[in-house]
Formats: structure tokens, C-alpha cells, sequence
């Protein structure tokens, strides 16, 4: 065992078992990071990570042991998904959420309208806690508002010992990122970042010495119900927008469908058209459909349809009937959401069991009083 930590990921260091986290080979005892997160900067390699939910627990338990603080970074594309509801039991300290990826939506929707619609959220999945505070950015961004927002972040964290908390691929590293860039500190000793989930392994601790604050990153782990959390890493990676949300905006007859990358289908089961807007990752492949072509295309995934490889193929999928009101949306965790215009919609929903799905109020467009 080397006995210091990667600066990439957390884990310890050590150079005995290729095959397990934090390995380096013998002879580079005093490089800064271990082989995983070598290969991932560098060549853009990525290996999957141990999934052992008792061990990140213990390692986020610990660091809040020592914290005053949360810092709770949720994904604006999947607000359910960066909630989960087990979360419960680690909110031990007062949260400050950070809502990141803000860059993704579109260039109408106003920053300021999502913290009253993260309050709403959050009092509802959290009614026993409170939030002390929100800041809306975009971890990834640049140019003087960027560095704005990392100040006031600062300026509010200053003088405290911080948790950040997230689920895995909701940009806590790259916020962490933006910080420690900000402060000047070296490219080398950066965190590691990727579009893969689970890079971040253990706890790092960082110390942004001019506002007396010390960061401790922890692992994201998979809250169990997002649609990445079924399959492998590239396929999680690939449901992700890169830049900006994929929108379709389409008026669907009777029976009409929309399918999405081979994981999910939508029926218009209401005696009229609908209008509804679909919201997804840019690399997924959304195609209208209908009658029993629509059936054979969802229940076979064809190859120029699905986004993952074909022996990820979900064994089982679930079907529910929703009415959506105007001004709502229908979420799909880890997938994206449909926002209903005009009128109500009934619609039948297919998904891979386990996923979750349900209505909230419009994130983004009008809203109904």
C-alpha cells in the first residue's frame, strides 16, 4: 500500500492487484493518479468501478462526520433522479443545493425560475428538512458570469467544512472543478471529470485556503431507478445530453406513438391530437410511430433505434396509463420528460421495469395556475 490517495478520483493508492481501484503499476509510486483515471484523461479509457454501495455510504457518513455542511449538487435534466428518496437518511446537516447543468435548457427558459420549482420539489420529497439556501449554474461554463457564480458559491461556503453530495454523474466533480480552476490550482492536481458515472471512488479533500473552506468530494452512487442505472457506463453515458436538451415538439393523433432509443414508448390514447414536447439526451433517437408498426418497433428495438448495445437488451418492460394535465410533464428518470400543451393528455407509457416515472408541473414552458 502506497498510502496517499489518486487526486483524480480519491481511492487509495496501491500497486498490488492490477485488477482492483486505485491501482498503480510498480515504479510509479509518485504519480498523482492511479491507472483508471490516468487512462481516462489521457485516452479517454474508461473502466468500471467497484458498485459497493455499503462502502460509498460509509465513505460519505465519514466525511459528513466531519463537515457543517451539504452541498447538495442536483442535475437539471433528472431533478427526480438527483433526489432519491433513500437520501433521507444522510441529510444530517443543513443542505445548500447547487442546481447544475443549467446551460442545457433552452435559451427562453430564465435561471430564476428554477429555484422556486426545485423548493416545490424538494418539499415534497424532503418535507422534513430544510434547504438553506440554491444557486443555479452551470459547472462546465465559461466567461465572467461563470466566475460570478464561483465566487458567491465561495463567498456563501466560506469559513465552513463542506459535504458534496450527489448522485453519480450530476457534475459534483466538475463543480468541484470550477472551484479549485478558479483558484488557480495546477491542471495536474484537478479531479478527475468524465461523462461516466461513478469516476469519483473515495473522498478527496480540497482547501480553498483565502475563504478558510475545506471540500471533501465523495462518490455519487446509482439511486437505483434512473434509466443509466440499468445499463453499463458507455450506455448511462450516451442517455446524457452533452450541450443542450434535445426538443421535439409534435402534434400526436389517436394512437399515434414516440419512441425513444429502443427503452421507451408513447401512446396518445386521448380522442384527439395532443401536443406534446419531448425532451432527451441529443444522442437518443426518437421516432414517431403508430398502429402495429409502432408495437413491433418498441417490443424489438431495431438496431437503428436503440441506444444500447443489443445484449443490454432490459428483460422486462412496464406499462402504465397517466392522464397529464396541461402545464405538466411526464418524467422518465434518467431518460428525459414530455411536456403536455393545450389540453390533457392520456397517455399509455412503456418503460423498463424499475424506472421512475410519474407527472410534476412543467420544469420548463407554460405553467397552469
Amino acid at each position: 500500500m502506497i498510502n496517499k490517495k489518486c487526486f483524480g478520483c480519491g481511492i487509495l493508492l496501491q500497486s498490488t492487484a492490477p485488477d482492483q481501484p486505485g491501482f498503480l503499476p510498480p515504479g510509479k509510486e509518485g504519480a498523482f493518479f492511479c491507472q483508471r483515471c490516468y487512462r481516462l484523461r489521457h485516452y479517454g479509457r474508461f473502466e468500471a468501478p467497484a458498485d459497493d454501495e455499503t462502502a460509498i455510504v460509509k465513505a460519505i457518513e465519514g466525511a459528513l462526520a466531519k463537515s457543517d455542511l451539504i452541498l447538495l449538487v442536483v442535475d437539471v435534466f433528472d431533478p427526480e433522479g438527483s433526489l432519491p428518496l433513500r437520501w433521507t437518511r444522510l441529510l444530517k446537516l443543513p443542505v445548500f443545493m447547487v442546481i447544475n447543468k443549467a446551460d442545457l435548457l433552452p435559451a427562453r427558459t430564465p435561471w430564476v425560475e428554477m429555484p422556486p420549482w426545485f423548493q416545490a420539489l424538494w418539499n415534497r420529497r424532503f418535507p422534513g428538512h430544510d434547504l438553506i439556501g440554491m444557486e443555479v449554474l452551470s459547472a462546465r461554463g465559461r466567461g465572467p458570469e461563470r466566475l460570478a457564480k464561483m465566487e458567491a458559491l465561495k463567498q456563501e461556503l466560506a469559513g465552513k467544512k463542506v459535504t458534496v453530495l450527489g448522485a453519480a454523474n450530476v457534475g459534483k466533480t466538475s463543480l468541484l472543478t470550477a472551484l479549485l480552476a478558479a483558484e488557480d490550482k495546477q491542471k495536474a492536481a484537478l479531479p478527475t471529470v468524465s461523462r461516466f458515472p461513478g469516476t469519483t471512488q473515495g473522498i478527496t479533500t480540497w482547501t480553498l485556503d483565502a475563504y478558510g473552506l475545506t471540500i471533501f468530494d465523495t462518490p455519487g452512487f446509482q439511486p437505483g431507478r434512473r434509466m443509466g442505472d440499468l445499463f453499463s457506463a458507455e450506455t448511462a453515458s450516451r442517455l446524457l445530453p452533452a450541450k443542450k436538451l434535445q426538443v421535439k415538439l409534435w402534434a400526436l393523433p389517436p394512437n399515434g406513438a414516440v419512441l425513444g432509443g429502443g427503452l421507451v414508448g408513447i401512446w396518445n390514447l386521448s380522442p384527439a391530437d395532443r401536443t406534446l414536447v419531448f425532451f432527451t439526451g441529443e444522442q437518443v433517437t426518437m421516432h414517431r410511430s403508430r398502429g402495429e408498426k409502432a408495437e413491433t418497433l418498441h417490443k424489438e428495438g431495431p438496431d437503428w433505434l436503440r441506444l444500447y448495445t443489443k445484449g443490454e437488451r432490459p428483460a422486462r418492460f412496464v406499462e402504465e396509463i397517466l392522464t397529464v394535465e396541461a402545464g405538466e410533464d411526464l418524467y422518465i428518470s434518467g431518460f428525459g420528460w414530455v411536456a403536455v400543451k393545450r389540453e390533457a393528455a392520456r397517455l399509455r407509457l412503456s418503460v423498463p421495469s424499475g424506472v421512475e416515472v410519474g407527472t410534476r408541473p412543467s420544469l420548463v414552458g407554460r405553467r397552469e395556475d
